[in-house]
């Protein structure tokens, strides 16, 4: 089996169990017989872009954020994006600007895409720092906390403040 096939086997098993469902489950949600969506699992089909489109919809993936952990060679990029699709919102972005602005797109300059991308890291570390500091994550970390193991009571043969004549 190809390097790229058993990485998508390998995807495809992680996105599928992260959302719950079965093989059946899956091959209904793509249109395909379970043959056909177990033979796309285990990789023993050639490699098919359609394919990783329709379990990305039956599986409500990332079908670029798929492409991406297969080219890059990891896997756990499929499931970080899976939810927010930012692999696909940043594919559908550029190809609106293209829509805007043509050919011209190639002329934008890789120091401007790094700054636009600084300001998408400050503004997501801002976000994550929200939060952090907001009462239901500090109530969620309380009640965490709550359900480790109580501190030890002293013990009653060391003389406390009460014990003092």
């Amino acid at each position: 089996m190809s390097r790229q096939a058993r990485l998508l086997s390998k995807i495809v098993k992680m996105v599928r169990k992260e959302r719950n469902m079965t093989g059946a489950e899956t091959a209904a949600g793509m249109g395909v017989s379970l043959r056909t969506y177990q033979d796309f699992e285990a990789g023993r089909r050639e490699f098919d872009f359609n394919k990783v489109r329709l379990f990305a919809k039956a599986t409500r993936s990332d079908a670029v954020g798929i492409l991406l952990a297969i080219h890059y060679g990891w896997p756990e990029l499929a499931v970080l994006l899976m939810d927010n699709k930012l692999a696909s919102a940043c594919y559908i972005l550029i190809r609106d600007l293209f829509a805007e602005v043509g050919p011209r797109l190639s002329r934008v300059p890789s120091a401007l895409l790094v700054s636009g991308f600084r300001f998408i890291r400050d503004e997501v570390l801002k976000l994550f720092a929200r939060q952090d500091a907001s009462s239901e994550n500090y109530i969620e970390r309380a009640i965490t906390e709550s359900y480790e193991a109580p501190p030890e009571p002293p013990d009653e043969d060391e003389p406390g403040d009460d014990d003092k004549p």
